[in-house]
């Protein structure tokens, strides 16, 4: 019997086949996981800058000024016999050494004599600050922009004071001038009223004659007897 060149390669390949069959086909797989990307982290912040504020310098003009005006609000709440006692203070310390006596305790001394509102202190107060000003010296050129200003103040407050001290002198002048021609007035008056009211010396007092009436001077004369 002749088998046919297909039925003789039959058997190989339908064992092909069967394998084929047999064989498990693998599992699928997941897929895979994605690849953990790496954490994005934030920019730290930046340290913050730590500011130290320094303090400006204080110009010495500007700590006199300080140093006056705070003095100032001290006169203005003082009262009148503080304020004697505070002049008397610094007299005593400008007066033992005009020459080497500090400069604040000069211009305190002024500001206090100004407070007084007499001629006399006010005059010195003057002279106090005019030292400072016209000085030359060089530790005394932070005074002298507050003792010109004081100064100013001074001067015309001092030529206030003068104007008004001569009103009142005028005034008063005005016044007594009044009053005495007031008095003599009245002397004029009194020597007007004795000389009316009193005869002289050695005259002699003379009857009055009445005048006669209208109706007396016109009745006709009564006739005379024979």
């Amino acid at each position: 019997m002749r088998v046919s060149p297909a039925l003789r390669c039959a058997p190989a390949w339908l064992g092909t086949l069967l394998l084929a069959a047999c064989v498990t086909p693998p599992a699928e797989l997941p897929p895979p996981a994605p690849a953990a990307s790496a954490p994005v982290l934030a920019p730290a912040p930046a340290a913050s800058a730590v500011v130290i504020l320094v303090p400006a310098p204080v110009e010495p003009a500007d700590q006199v000024s300080r140093q006056i005006l705070g003095y100032h609000e001290q006169l203005r709440q003082m009262s009148a016999a503080d304020l004697g006692n505070e002049i008397t203070r610094l007299n005593a310390i400008v007066s033992a050494n005009s020459a080497a006596a500090p400069t604040g305790a000069v211009l305190e001394l002024a500001l206090a004599l100004s407070q007084q509102h007499n001629g006399g202190d006010v005059a010195r107060a003057q002279q106090l600050l005019e030292s400072v000003v016209k000085a030359g010296a060089a530790e005394l050129q932070p005074w002298q922009p507050m003792a010109r200003l004081l100064l100013a103040r001074i001067t015309e407050q001092r030529r206030l004071e003068d104007a008004f001290n001569r009103e009142a002198t005028q005034r008063r002048e005005q016044q007594r001038t009044l009053q005495q021609l007031n008095e003599k007035l009245e002397a004029l008056k009194a020597i007007e009223r004795s000389m009316t009211t009193r005869p002289g010396p050695g005259a002699s007092a003379v009857p009055v004659t009445p005048l006669p009436t209208p109706a007396a001077a016109s009745a006709p004369a009564a006739p005379k007897a024979p």
